[in-house]
């Protein structure tokens, strides 16, 4: 019998003699070569070392074979040898063994070193053999957990040394991609090699469209997404740690944080309840970080380029529109520059206009949905919110019955006042980005101020050619565009109307009455002319209108409709004069030749009773046409 000072030494040597050559083992391979020791010196027939895994939470066998294995878990009880190793008597190894295991000669050694996993050594002997005495026993447990307390500190550090080496390769390799999705690729690959039995995720945020063969998903920012682990770690930006009673499993939640901000959270799920330790969160967490990193150095390359992409849109888009350009070419600009930077489905420009019967004008060159009822109504409550607060809308969810779920409204405001809005549109959920967004408000705001120019600009160049009092056109500009119908068309005719009478209705009911009566007489002019035809007021209670190509028998007909609807709709009662002339050689007839015979004609109604319509040369009178 080997003597226990004896005993020490040989144990001692051994041990020394493995920790000077730690290098070169595993940490199974070592725990393989103390075992086939201890057999050697204590004349075992079975020498088994189990460490307790905290990934799986269970005992693992790293000594002996599949068959070793079994053979244990015939022996011992595994569910609940935890406790049992912690309060056994270590002189009695046969309290852990099963009732059928009472014949064998043997010893379960509890291993709890000062650092590291706990375990325990199981030593069988032949029947004949003496049993190990307990302070034999007890040199075993004491340099058996001295080793795997020292074996453990080598084993941490080398793998301290090992995972520094790993994030090192990966931050030099993601550090170099400037695709997003490569990173992402490169991130997951990371994960499985480290994690290969875990579940993880990569929670990002919605301007993200994943690959569908990426473990990703859409982080949520709803109220009720608030009281969720995955959004706190997001929202503090601090590692969070998740239970999962039912499912049986640990979530670690690990903010991806870069400099600048949280681009996401990464989720890793363990197969069992596992307790994580310090290190291992602070390696996740550096983990995270270094992805973080990488996220926010590609996404600030991708903005940064999609800024100078976007400046250059900007900077053309004012190039044009600063070009003296007309309304309907503004829009056009605009509406192109909208749906090519955002993949727009609609876009609708709405003008305040306070003269229209809405309120509002629909600019042309808003899309096709804006033409319908639906489009109309939700286009006019748009703009009423914009007008009551000025703030823009971003929606990547929009609940309302419409066929669009994605939604971005943004004022046009020049001087402080809401002039109109632009509303752009996708079917699709969250399919705009928010740098879409503020791209769109800055287009938008650089457009405005072109097309308020250009509107101001109609309106004014309408009020020169428009008469004040009957929003006809005036004398001068009927002149004009005569002129320019000569030049172009074959033919023509001009009307000319006269008010009968009208120095009485001034004299009777004064001239804002007379005034009242000249609007009548231009608004059923207005109500009887062809899309075409130019009205205008003449002078005084005296009114045209030209129609380009058409025949005097065509202007003879509409003066006669007039004449009849003046006269029988006008309060107080009234009835016109008028005289008709025509064009059909622009050679022989100019300008002022139509206008001489169209006011000879209209003298000639009046001279022959008033209150009908007289064609040019031939003088007849055509009552009641």
């Amino acid at each position: 019998m080997i003597t226990q000072h004896k005993l020490k030494e040989r144990i001692r040597s051994t041990y020394f003699e493995l920790i000077s050559d730690i290098a070169h083992f595993s940490y199974d391979e070592l725990l393989s070569v103390v075992t086939n020791r201890l057999t050697t010196i204590l004349n075992t027939t079975h020498s088994v070392i189990y460490i307790y895994n905290k990934w799986n939470k269970k005992y693992e066998i790293k000594t002996g074979s599949k068959e070793t294995d079994l053979f244990m878990k015939s022996l011992v009880d595994f569910s609940d040898i935890n406790q049992q190793l912690m309060e056994s008597d270590i002189s009695d190894g046969k309290s852990i063994l099963k009732e059928k295991s009472e014949l064998l000669n043997s010893v379960i050694i509890p291993l709890f070193p000062k650092f590291g996993s706990s375990g325990f050594v199981f030593l069988s002997y032949p029947k004949d053999a003496d049993p190990l005495s307990n302070n034999s026993v007890g040199i075993v447990k004491q340099e058996t957990e001295q080793l795997l307390k020292l074996v453990n500190y080598y084993k941490l550090s080398e793998n301290s040394v090992s995972k520094s080496k790993f994030l090192f390769d990966m931050s030099t390799r993601l550090y170099s991609m400037n695709i997003k999705e490569d990173i992402l690729k490169d991130i997951v690959q990371c994960l499985y090699k480290l994690y290969p039995t875990f579940t993880y995720y990569l929670l990002l945020s919605q301007d993200y469209e994943a690959e569908s063969s990426l473990p990703i998903k859409t982080i949520e920012y709803s109220d009720a997404a608030t009281k969720r682990v995955s959004t706190q770690a997001f929202l503090t930006g601090e590692v969070q740690l998740e239970d999962r009673v039912k499912d049986k499993n640990t979530s670690i939640y690990a903010p991806l944080r870069g400099k600048q901000g949280v681009y996401g959270v990464l989720q890793i799920i363990t197969p069992h309840a596992v307790d994580f330790t310090e290190d291992e969160i602070d390696f996740i967490t550096q983990f995270a970080n270094t992805a973080g990193a990488a996220i926010e150095n590609v996404t600030l390359y991708q903005h940064s380029k999609h800024l100078v992409s976007d400046l250059k849109l900007i900077n053309e888009a004012t190039h044009k529109l600063n070009s003296n350009l007309k309304l309907t070419e503004i829009i056009s600009i605009v509406r192109k520059q909208i749906i090519e930077a955002c993949r727009a489905t609609q876009a609708g420009f709405m003008y305040v206009n306070d003269n229209s019967d809405d309120g509002f004008d629909l600019l042309s060159g808003s899309t096709s949905y804006f033409a319908t009822k639906q489009g109309e109504i939700f286009a006019e409550d748009i703009l009423r919110q914009m007008q009551a607060n000025a703030d823009p809308m971003f929606s990547g969810d929009f609940k309302r019955d419409i066929p669009y779920r994605s939604i971005m409204a943004i004022p046009m405001i020049h001087s402080g006042k809401v002039h109109g809005a632009v509303i752009i549109m996708h079917e699709e959920r969250y399919f705009f980005s928010f740098e879409s967004y503020k791209l769109m408000q800055s287009l938008v705001q650089h457009s405005t101020l072109a097309l308020t120019n250009s509107i101001l600009k109609d309106k004014l160049e309408e009020s020169v050619i428009t008469d004040y009092l009957t929003k006809l056109y005036s004398r001068n500009h009927l002149d004009e565009s005569l002129k320019a119908h000569m030049q172009s068309d074959e033919k023509g005719t001009l009307i000319l109307f006269d008010i009968d009478d009208f120095k009485k209705i001034n004299d009777t009911y004064g001239h804002y009455i007379g005034d009242e009566v000249i609007v009548q007489v231009a608004n059923i002019i207005r109500t009887q002319m062809g899309q075409e035809d130019i009205p205008a007021r003449w002078g005084g209670e005296e009114l045209a209108i030209y129609l380009p190509n058409a025949s005097i028998d065509d202007g003879v007909e509409l003066a006669g409709q007039i004449r009849t609807q003046v006269e029988s709709f006008t309060e107080p009662g009234i009835t016109l004069s008028c005289g008709v002339s025509s064009w059909i050689d622009k050679k022989l007839d100019s300008v002022s030749d139509v206008f001489i015979r169209a006011d000879k004609a209209l003298y000639e109604a009046k001279e022959i009773g008033k209150n009908c319509v007289v064609k040019e040369k031939k003088l007849k009178k055509h009552s009641n046409i």
